[in-house]
């Protein structure tokens, strides 16, 4: 009688020592859920390389307030930047149905910064929407000088989007969210663009 080979899981330490911070280790379960190889972090040496993780553009499939939402491979977005009230905070609701209305069933097109995930395992982008064609963007780490400088920030869109919407200043210019400056950390890519320096 012939025994069944399993797979084996990758073990938390294993994935923290490939360098997966600990926060994504929910979303690596969630992809793996939908058809992700894992040994693909022995063969990949830049997590962020990895589409299934931090995808270049998607459906939205659901709004959850002001600056979150979810693509259809069920990647949690959050807009980086901006802070959007909460549930059950004044305006939740006003900035979760503006939201909605500029990206709900759109492809949007995710830019990741020098940061690109939160502590709730969502990634963290500029999202652009109503691109004439896939836009091509500077790498995640343009931005990167030291831990807390960087370059200047950039003010056009980028190429492919020209008439597309940084919906991230959108969110901002309408009322609905306000931009933030992240305290001891490097600029991001559009901070200056939305008025936080």
């Amino acid at each position: 009688m012939s025994r069944k080979k399993h797979t084996r899981w990758m073990t938390r330490k294993q994935l923290i020592a490939f360098g997966v911070p600990a926060v994504l280790i929910p979303g690596l379960l969630i992809a793996i859920a939908l058809g992700w190889k894992p040994d693909l972090l022995t063969t990949v040496k830049n997590y962020h390389q990895i589409k299934t993780i931090f995808p270049s553009s998607g459906m939205v499939t659901h709004v959850t307030d002001g600056d979150t939402f979810t693509i259809q491979n069920g990647v949690d977005v959050r807009m980086i930047g901006i802070d959007a009230p909460n549930r059950g905070e004044k305006n939740w609701d006003a900035a979760r149905v503006a939201l909605t209305s500029l990206i709900d069933g759109k492809r949007v097109y995710l830019e990741y910064d020098r940061y690109q995930d939160d502590k709730y395992g969502r990634v963290l982008a500029w999202t652009w929407v109503d691109c004439e064609r896939e836009p091509t963007f500077l790498p995640a780490d343009y931005m990167h000088l030291t831990f807390n400088s960087s370059r200047e920030g950039l003010t056009e869109n980028p190429k492919g989007c020209k008439d597309g919407t940084l919906v991230n200043e959108e969110m901002v210019q309408k009322g609905l969210a306000s931009a933030e400056k992240y305290k001891d950390r490097g600029e991001l890519k559009y901070e200056r663009r939305m008025g936080t320096n």
